[in-house]
């Protein structure tokens, strides 16, 4: 099977059970090279759609309501408007670290494929991070309800002169950023399958 390895993540093209258009290479966005920053591959598997995943990735206010205790002070500065001015949803928001120690960015969200969603930092500490994240539907479960697996991949750089440190202790800190992403991951796969079920039950319009 037609395989490719961006440096990052590892993709194998299934092109019948698939059932989309081919491509001769995955659709990557930009991101840092590997070898400037810190990388670590999250990956999980929730009872939706691939679709719930990418609509809740691409709510940029759940995080103000529904991750408190990572997100403070966000506010939306700009969306896709129908002029076409712009193409993603940009976010100035505050990540918390400890207590009331907070580091505040602006973060652009895109959408350069049907199934991906990818996250810039482009102002602040961390400035050229990104955060990617892709919805692969695995087909129905025991009891015929969607299944889809979710795979973010982080890319963390800075300009600060201690990063170099930071890139050595790699082995360490990398485990640290997937169990970030594991515990962040764990409510919105669980807002994710709510919103399927909301769907499927006619609740809330798809």
């Amino acid at each position: 099977m037609p395989a490719h390895d961006d440096g990052v993540l590892l993709w194998v093209r299934l092109d019948e059970p698939g059932g989309d258009e081919p491509l001769d290479a995955p659709v990557l966005p930009a991101r840092p090279a590997p070898s400037r920053g810190l990388t670590a591959v999250y990956e999980g598997t929730g009872l939706c759609d691939p679709e719930d995943v990418v609509a809740r990735r691409l709510d940029p206010w759940h995080g103000a309501w529904f991750r408190p205790y990572s997100f403070v002070d966000l506010t939306v500065v700009g969306s896709p408007g129908r002029d076409g001015t712009e193409d993603g949803f940009t976010v100035n928001v505050s990540f918390k670290v400890a207590g009331r120690l907070v580091v505040p960015v602006q973060a652009v969200l895109t959408a350069p494929e049907p199934r991906t969603v990818v996250m810039h930092i482009t102002e602040g500490e961390g400035s050229g991070s990104v955060a990617e994240t892709h919805a692969t539907p695995l087909g129905p479960d025991e009891l015929g309800r969607p299944r889809t697996a979710v795979t973010e991949a982080l890319v963390a750089v800075s300009d600060r002169p201690g990063f170099a440190l930071a890139r050595w202790a790699a082995p360490a800190l990398c485990p640290v950023m997937r169990a970030a992403a594991a515990l962040l991951w764990r409510d919105d796969l669980a807002y994710a399958e709510r919103r399927r079920h909301l769907c499927s039950t006619g609740r809330f319009p798809r």
